[in-house]
């Protein structure tokens, strides 16, 4: 009866183990792949516009200083 306590922890733990990591790694693949698509497209849409705009102030002033 030991013999198979024995057996029966190690293959469960071994099991678990193996399991734990392909769901983790996935899981956390498709997080992060997740995470990281939503949070650059935010921080480049905030930087592709504030860099617009600092060329359109620069053109602004460009024009004016031209026109004057």
């Amino acid at each position: 009866m030991n013999k198979v306590s024995i057996y029966l922890s190690i293959y469960l733990s071994i099991y678990l183990s193996i399991y734990l990591s392909i769901y983790l790694s996935i899981y956390l693949s498709i997080y992060l792949s997740i995470y990281l698509s939503i949070y650059l497209s935010i921080y480049l849409s905030i930087f592709i516009e504030s860099l617009s705009m600092a060329v359109l102030d620069t053109s602004y002033l460009w024009l004016q200083d031209k026109c004057l």
